[in-house]
């Protein structure tokens, strides 16, 4: 039998309960996976265009040849 619930952040779950324990009272306890609870707070955080800004650097001599390469580009 398959069962729809809802939890208390209002996010739907659904579960197929075997027919041996329809019409029992079941406890259903839901872990959050990853310190993730709903898969719509994921979702709802977007990132802040620009908030890396300045946590990279690049080398000066990032586009030049590399010397590993230099008998294939020959």
């Amino acid at each position: 039998m398959i069962q729809k619930f809802l939890t208390p952040s209002g996010e739907q779950v659904t579960f197929t309960i075997p027919r041996k324990y329809v019409g029992t009272e079941l406890e259903i306890i839901i872990f959050p996976v990853n310190g993730i609870s709903s898969t719509s707070e994921f979702s709802q955080k977007k990132p802040l265009f620009g908030c890396a800004k300045g946590k990279f650097k690049m080398a000066e001599d990032f586009d030049a040849p590399l010397d590993d390469f230099a008998e294939y580009m020959r």
